[in-house]
């Protein structure tokens, strides 16, 4: 298997992991805070796991541009959503 067909195979993973756990988780967190909520220390342990995932998934978006696009998309709501947290807090 080369380096290209593992790469899809990767990313189909990913997306599907998007799709079923992290998006949902996404949202969640993203009502919480438009109802005035903080993110929790659990909330807080996702999003670290999510800044280092995130560091791979990197390099793959670097060998395949064409997800250049979803990748900060995704990353910007994440930032958003800790923002508003941080606005809350306030």
């Amino acid at each position: 298997m080369d380096l290209n067909q593992k790469d899809h195979g990767v990313i189909a993973v990913l997306l599907k992991r998007f799709e079923t756990e992290r998006y949902p988780k996404m949202q969640a967190l993203q009502k919480k805070v438009d109802d005035g909520g903080v993110l929790d220390e659990r909330d807080l342990e996702y999003l670290e796991q999510i800044l280092h995932d995130s560091h791979q998934v990197m390099a793959l978006v670097k060998r395949h541009p064409e997800y250049g696009s979803l990748a900060k998309k995704v990353l910007e709501s994440y930032q958003g959503i800790m923002t508003k947290s941080q606005e809350n807090n306030k």
